[in-house]
């Protein structure tokens, strides 16, 4: 479920929707690729969790639902504070999931397709959200998830996510987000606007001990202390991670049977298209061995190739950087008068 963020913040990727609209246009259309890959909508049910006013799924495609956890009219007053939310954009809601109720409870059916873009790091209950949602899937159903990359969002001065704090959180059956990872958020978080700048100018390698957090600290206990009032939801992004960390947790809890899904196929970030997001494709599998293992060979595949993708990454940007002072030296003046000195060294070598 996806929800507002207090007044003066706003999520990942509606943020670079209201800052640029062409900033956003290269990662949007990838995104909407990947998740819309293979789905046959002439035959398939498909629910959209959390779509507000950027679907990635369109209804007019098939058979196509929305699901989130409040009302159309509701989501209207919720974001009626944020002058940049197009309210008349939002989805029509057909099934509403609230915190007290079975997702399967809320809908009628199950679904070939459940998709969640820029949810799953808000849920409270990250292990649990999961289950509920597999328990609504057809046998070959698919959960499809997007999740920012921490480490180049707007969490990237924050801890990335432990084990402890999935499990703490599942034995806690939390329904909102946990004092400690509010002031984990409320401490470190950056400003968004200050993304773009930063990703042209360190790349994939934000100096993060110079960024400035957002919230001053004076307001920073006032964050904690509202999540002590009973029911009160601090929307935050509770989760900070990126593939290879997902996917190291989903292979232990896997290993535990405290998730029953295999993974299928996933996507990295593509900083090429300026996606800073990961994609991960799940089914139902309630064979514990089979489930562990597909997380296990994503796992191998992935826990080298970050690397050599961002070592190639710098060597391209200092390739660029080399080329251009070369440049600037052949086009400098004393380049050009000592040119005749080094034609005249060439016919003596």
């Amino acid at each position: 479920m996806k929800f507002g963020l207090k007044e003066g913040f706003i999520i990942f990727n509606e943020s670079f929707f209201i800052s640029g609209q062409e900033f956003m246009e290269p990662f949007i259309a990838l995104r909407r690729e990947r998740l819309n890959r293979g789905i046959r909508f002439a035959h398939a049910r498909c629910l959209e969790i959390g779509a507000l006013i950027d679907p990635v799924l369109c209804r007019e495609n098939g058979n196509v639902f929305y699901a989130d956890h409040l009302s159309t009219e509701e989501l209207k007053e919720q974001f009626a504070w944020n002058t940049n939310f197009d309210s008349r954009q939002l989805v029509e809601i057909d099934y509403i999931w609230k915190k007290e109720c079975a997702l399967k409870e809320c809908v009628d059916g199950q679904f070939d397709y459940v998709i969640a873009s820029h949810v799953a790091e808000h849920v409270p209950d990250l292990i649990g959200w999961i289950e509920e949602i597999r328990q609504i899937l057809k046998p070959d159903g698919q959960l499809r998830l997007v999740l920012p990359d921490g480490r180049y969002s707007f969490d990237m001065k924050r801890q990335p996510t432990r084990l402890a704090d999935l499990l703490a959180a599942w034995l806690k059956k939390s329904t909102c987000p946990e004092t400690h990872l509010v002031l984990d958020f409320a401490l470190n978080k950056i400003n968004d606007k200050d993304i773009p700048r930063i990703h042209a100018e360190y790349g994939l390698y934000p100096d993060i001990e110079n960024l400035e957090s957002q919230i001053p600290f004076s307001e920073v206990l006032e964050w904690g202390e509202r999540t002590l009032i009973p029911d009160h939801y601090e929307d935050i992004h509770c989760w900070v991670l990126h593939l290879g960390l997902f996917v190291k947790l989903m292979m232990n809890l896997a290993e535990h049977g405290l998730i029953k899904m295999a993974c299928v196929e996933w996507f990295d970030i593509d900083p090429s298209k300026l996606s800073y997001e990961f994609t991960v494709f799940l089914v139902s599998e309630k064979n514990r061995e089979k489930c562990v293992e597909s997380w296990k060979e994503v796992y191998e595949k992935i826990r080298i190739s970050p690397y050599q993708f961002s070592f190639a990454q710098h060597l391209e940007q200092e390739n660029i950087k080399l080329k251009q002072e070369l440049t600037a030296i052949q086009n400098s003046f004393c380049w050009r008068v000592t040119s005749p000195l080094r034609q005249l060294v060439k016919l003596f070598k």
